[in-house]
């Protein structure tokens, strides 16, 4: 399955029709900053190709950077890739502001693209989504399975300087404005907490599990929610 050629003719070519799709698992990936998010999607990947399922596990695909190039595309709304890539959240007082200089809200229209096109790669499924508010944009279709990843601060700061090759300081700050954005962002968008477990089927820590158990612990919770939705009468009968 490739997603991206599928949304790319449906948002080129659409009508007035409501957008249509297989029903197949996908997973969501809430995490804190440093969590590990990236990794876990695509260990995630690959333990899904290792289990063998047969179609089932086979054309799975991770949206994180394939996203921002999707939503980037569209000039349109005037956002580059990189902007869309650190995630940064600006306040609503600034929004305010630049909002009345240029007579529309530009806001309104990227995320309004962002939510349109997790939701059709939720409805596609066999998709890992990290980030963008996942858990709540398809937070109501049955095959969806939404993780929350969680780590202590120290270990989470020691990632960021390796990741980022920043100190101490730089990778505290960095951190601490990821984490409040995300926060900012589900709040303001959806009037959730993002440290909500009740939004999540599970939560991990990834300083108390490797990436590889995490992963084959999802992967197989997708699969298994595949099989029950089968057996439920939500799963229409041949």
């Amino acid at each position: 399955m490739d997603h991206a050629a599928i949304i790319r003719q449906y948002l080129r070519d659409r009508q007035d029709e409501e957008f249509v799709a297989e029903s197949f698992p996908f997973v969501t990936i809430s995490r804190q900053s440093g969590a590990g998010g990236h990794a876990v999607g695509r260990e995630i990947l690959r333990k899904l190709d290792s289990l063998k399922a047969g179609s089932l596990s086979e054309g799975w695909e991770m949206f994180d950077h394939k996203l921002c190039l999707l939503i980037a595309e569209d000039k349109s709304l005037g956002v580059s890739f990189n902007e869309l890539l650190e995630e940064k959240y600006r306040s609503e007082i600034a929004l305010v502001v630049t909002e009345l200089l240029e007579q529309r809200s530009r806001r309104y229209e990227l995320y309004k693209r962002i939510f349109e096109i997790v939701r059709m790669l939720a409805m596609l499924g066999k998709c890992v989504i990290v980030g963008r508010g996942g858990m709540c944009i398809a937070g109501d279709l049955p095959l969806g399975l939404h993780i929350r990843l969680v780590a202590p601060e120290k270990v989470r700061i020691t990632r960021i300087m390796e990741l980022y090759e920043l100190d101490r300081d730089a990778a505290i700050q960095k951190l601490k404005e990821q984490d409040r954005d995300r926060h900012r962002f589900i709040h303001d968008f959806f009037g959730k907490d993002s440290d909500d477990p009740l939004l999540y089927d599970a939560i991990y820590n990834t300083e108390r599990l490797t990436m590889s158990e995490i992963a084959e612990s999802v992967a197989r919770l997708a699969l298994q929610k595949m099989e029950r939705f089968k057996k439920s009468s939500l799963f229409p009968k041949a």
